[in-house]
């Protein structure tokens, strides 16, 4: 069975009571995804075996229709009565085949099951350095081969509020490997080259949290085409105070004040009684970059916790605000 969004709310239902117990209730998407409350912004589509008139395994693949050659795998699984059944890898493979159909170039999924890596690996699937993360390049090219590609020559970048279109196009951003240790200290974000990034479809989730009870807000910079090369956030505290942060694609870095700047104006149209920044002592960079643009006054804080490895940080001040 395969069906796109919007699904019907009865199945919408049971999808979720399969699925939750099997993920322990972390899913990567809302049942609101499957309902179509994303509009046209999203292609969901979900893969489904029945045995017995109830329902023995489940996927789905998520896209972008701005950028369709990008897509996600997720919410594998399989009844754990029956497992070991070839359910799993007759799903993977017909999303496979179905992305690949509509024109898709590479489908990111993530695991970080030995056994389910193993069937994911004879159906194409690569990991990518520094996570726990799959992708499927369909022509037949490294993961490395493809992300150096995907970001090359691909115009200038607009800064603008994400969407859900966004949700699959960030992946390929988010687990390239950065030379800053801490890519956003609001979303938790590092560099793959320092710690390892567990998420996948959930990246967006992890984002649109900010955004709950108006405490946050989160900001990119996408090509014309669909790629995104940079996000930015902007945080209240419990005190009012709002931290920022973001980072770029090292080819885009001339992006990097301007999406700065969408977070700071969204703290000051807030009116947060201060704005600030968290940096890594190691990331020079990004320092010498907050300072350009009016933050000074450094002290230490509490340090980033880069899986298990305790890193030095400062907090930055904004005392004088310089518009680019």
């Amino acid at each position: 069975m395969r069906l796109d969004a919007p699904l019907q709310a009865h199945l919408v239902d049971e999808l979720f009571d399969f699925w939750l117990p099997i993920f322990e209730g972390q899913l990567d998407v809302t049942p609101d995804v499957l309902l179509g409350h994303e509009g046209a912004r999203s292609l969901i589509t979900v893969y489904a075996v029945r045995r017995d008139g109830k329902l023995a395994g489940a996927c789905l693949v998520a896209a972008s229709r701005d950028l369709p050659i990008l897509g996600g795998l997720g919410e594998v699984a399989t009844n754990p009565n029956i497992r070991r059944s070839g359910i799993a890898t007759e799903l993977s493979r017909q999303a496979r085949d179905d992305f690949e159909a509509r024109g898709g170039q590479a489908l990111f999924l993530g695991t970080g099951n030995p056994d389910a890596a193993r069937i994911y690996f004879r159906l194409g699937w690569r990991k990518l350095a520094g996570a726990n993360l799959m992708v499927n390049v369909l022509n037949g090219n490294s993961p490395e081969e493809f992300l150096v590609d995907y970001f090359r020559d691909i115009g200038q970048a607009t800064v603008r509020t994400p969407s859900p279109a966004d949700r699959i196009p960030m992946i390929p951003l988010l687990v390239s490997p950065h030379d800053w240790q801490v890519l956003d200290a609001n979303a938790a974000m590092h560099s793959t080259r320092y710690a390892v990034q567990d998420s996948c479809l959930g990246l967006y989730r992890r984002y649109e949290a900010l955004t709950k009870a108006g405490q946050g807000a989160w900001f990119c910079a996408g090509a014309e085409r669909g790629q995104l090369v940079g996000l930015s956030t902007a945080r209240i505290g419990s005190d009012g105070a709002c931290l920022v942060d973001g980072f770029t694609h090292k080819a885009y870095l001339h992006s990097w004040a301007e999406l700065a700047q969408a977070a700071i104006g969204w703290g000051v149209d807030k009116k947060a009684s201060s704005i600030h920044a968290a940096v890594s002592v190691e990331d020079e960079e990004k320092q010498s970059l907050f300072q350009s643009i009016g933050f000074g006054k450094p002290r230490p804080r509490e340090p980033f916790d880069l899986g298990g490895r305790q890193v030095a940080a400062i907090r930055l001040e904004l005392v004088s605000r310089r518009l680019h």
